[in-house]
């Protein structure tokens, strides 16, 4: 039936809200709407219908049975916008506090820390799996306790359809938990039923979706894609040694299995998984979960992620529709859609783009009016806003998507971003700052989108190309092979330099030298024991080291128990008749080592091996090397010293180690 004419074009005391779903967006658009009544003196009345069970209402919050088909990340944009609503996460909620976040691409990885003032954390949503214990609670029922604090009414049922009464107002008919049908009328209805309720998947008659497109013939429901989800019961343990506080990104899949994003998301003892691509859009769902799940185990990068997790058992897992273009004209008179129903931000942070629409939505509604031409001006622009947002996100993933899944372009972006996470200082990486906020969902497409294609990113990428073209041709100089061995990052942060050689000070107890003329220092973890690592650095120049393994270089140990105070090990370059020895001259507890270099090629030559522990329970092997260029007292010694130092520019040494390092981790991992 069509709305009736004649009614006042705003809410008015005594009226009643239905919000249809109580998830985050419902609760969301309750908390604002309930908040702003108060400041406003107004009272009305809102009433949130719910049709999955809740159980314990009170202070403490609700606990909502089922899965809401959500990976559960709370970005530092959404987790901001919860404090600055006194909605901050209490500790039972946060599964894991999360530092750090993976790019994985197909050259190499590359990891981002928080920033210092944001938090980033991962939460369940409601009780599932099954094994966090009858009292397992989660985000929805959070929110929607806090909802039900503001004044908020709770009513279990399923609203089947939505029409106009006889008066014109809407009305809802609602299947109580008895299964008897009950009508509720209101001023107004407000639909936060996500995608994966009947409205947005289930187009037949007698839907929400018929209902709405009956009052709004315009209205075109958001478009949706497939996603995977399942949870790995994986223990504490394994977590903290393998994914502690680390959330990973990977863009590429394989020959077999075709996948564009999957997240990995610790939680608690679980670890999420959340998937899209093309193996996922043509796969029978829920019949091919067991095949993709394995496919997935027995990828290269996942087992160097997550060794043994082909035979970790699944605790669940789910096919939902996500939301892949908002949709059109989600609102009418006294109606409107909010949260991932109308739409949400493309592939990440879905749970702002909720709040964005709910918030917008309940000002709009106390402030504008409830006709459709009041609702369209305030709300309107947080819809406008998202399908803008989502046009711009297609590209910047589709960029993405060729930076990290395409070989040669992966390791031009690694090395541009290597270059500038060695060489500039925090606040100054143009590229990294764009990595950082695709991976985090921390800026809009737009401007994300905008700062790719600025020149200073440009310029760091062409940087990067470069770098790596001359890293290729030094690998081959060398015949430096990676075959199928992992690579691994091994920069160290500019911010950290110093950070590492106080370390390392302190380790050997005595002083590092403040400014040599050359200082290289790298960083790998691994996840091994101390006497694992040191007995692959024992192998330094022996013929059983698959390390350093030099093209036109000779490594090899003189003499001296390996490891031990007085071993040897000699550089020698036969073409040029050009050698050097390293005497291990001081070894402090069974992790640092340090060589000193002769004085026949340079000055107060130093290398130091240096193994420390992890908080996550493995180790991190550094490398830092450093002496003083000869000078020559002669114009004939300085020409010769200075043709030797351009025989070997300091960026060989880069190359050398970093494959040096990623085949000692590869070797001890194995």
């Amino acid at each position: 039936m069509k709305k009736a004419e004649g009614h006042p074009a705003s809410l008015r005391d005594g009226d009643r809200i239905v919000v249809i779903g109580g998830g985050p967006a419902g609760s969301f658009f309750a908390i604002k709407f309930l908040r702003e009544c108060r400041r406003l003196e107004r009272r009305i009345e809102v009433v949130i219908v719910e049709k999955r069970r809740a159980k314990d209402p009170g202070g403490e919050g609700y606990r909502l049975d089922g899965c809401t088909f959500c990976a559960g990340g709370i970005s530092p944009r959404l987790n901001r916008v919860l404090r600055q609503n006194d909605l901050a996460l209490p500790g039972e909620i946060i599964q894991k506090k999360i530092d750090y976040i993976w790019l994985h691409g197909q050259w190499k990885n590359f990891r981002f820390r928080v920033p210092r003032g944001d938090e980033m954390f991962s939460v369940f949503r409601g009780s599932l799996p099954s094994g966090r214990g009858a009292g397992a609670r989660g985000l929805d029922g959070f929110l929607l306790g806090k909802a039900v604090g503001e004044g908020a009414r709770v009513l279990n049922g399923e609203v089947r359809s939505l029409c106009y009464s006889e008066s014109g107002m809407p009305r809802l008919s609602v299947k109580m938990p008895s299964g008897e049908l009950t009508s509720i009328d209101c001023g107004f209805a407000v639909l936060a039923t996500g995608i994966n309720a009947r409205c947005g998947r289930d187009h037949g008659e007698g839907s929400l979706t018929a209902s709405i497109k009956e009052m709004n013939p315009s209205f075109v429901p958001a478009r949706s894609r497939r996603a995977f989800l399942f949870e790995l019961d994986l223990g504490d343990d394994y977590l903290k040694r393998n994914v502690d506080r680390e959330i990973h990104f990977i863009e590429y899949g394989s020959e077999r299995i075709d996948l564009e994003h999957t997240a990995l998301l610790p939680k608690g003892r679980y670890l999420s998984v959340a998937m899209i691509g093309k193996s996922i859009d043509r796969a029978a769902l829920p019949q091919d979960s067991t095949r993709i799940i394995r496919e997935f185990a027995m990828l290269p990068h996942i087992r160097r992620i997550l060794p043994g997790v082909e035979s970790a058992p699944v605790a669940c897992a789910c096919s939902p529709m996500m939301a892949a273009a908002p949709a059109r004209n989600p609102r009418g008179g006294r109606f409107a859609l909010i949260g991932d129903a109308a739409g949400a931000r493309l592939n990440k942070d879905g749970l702002f783009s909720a709040y964005l629409t709910a918030s917008t939505l309940s000002r709009a509604i106390l402030h504008d009016g409830v006709s459709e031409q009041a609702i369209e001006r305030g709300y309107g622009k947080a819809v406008r806003w998202l399908a803008e947002d989502n046009r711009y996100g297609r590209i910047v993933f589709g960029i993405s998507r060729v930076a990290f899944a395409w070989p040669w372009v992966s390791r031009v972006m690694y090395q541009s971003l290597a270059t500038e996470f060695k060489r500039r200082d925090e606040d100054k990486r143009p590229l990294g700052s764009v990595m950082w906020k695709i991976a985090s969902g921390a800026a809009d497409y737009r401007e994300i989108l905008r700062e790719m294609f600025r020149f200073p990113a440009i310029r760091a990428f062409m940087v990067g190309t470069a770098v790596t073209l001359r890293n290729v041709a030094f690998e081959l100089l060398f015949s430096l092979k990676w075959g199928k061995n992992g690579r691994y990052p091994t920069v160290v942060l500019r911010e950290k330099r110093e950070v590492v050689k106080r370390w390392l000070a302190s380790s050997l107890g005595e002083e590092v030298d403040g400014s040599p003329d050359f200082e290289r220092m790298y960083v790998i973890k691994i996840r091994g024991s101390r006497d694992r690592i040191a007995g692959e650095l024992a192998k330094f120049g022996s013929r059983e080291a698959k390390f350093l393994n030099l093209r036109f270089v000779s490594v090899r140990h003189l003499g001296g128990e390996p490891n031990e105070v007085g071993s040897v090990v000699q550089y020698r370059v036969p073409l040029i008749g050009l050698a050097t020895e390293m005497r291990l001259a001081r070894k402090a507890g069974q992790g640092t080592f340090l060589y000193r270099l002769d004085d026949s090629l340079a000055d107060r030559g130093k290398l130091i091996f240096d193994i420390a522990p992890t908080k996550d329970g493995n180790n991190k092997l550094s490398i830092y090397a450093a002496f003083d260029y000869k000078k020559g007292t002669t114009l004939t010694g300085r020409v010769f010293w200075y043709s030797a130092r351009a025989l070997f520019p300091e960026f060989v040494h880069d190359v050398v180690w970093n494959h040096a390092l990623c085949t000692i981790k590869e070797e001890i991992e194995k």
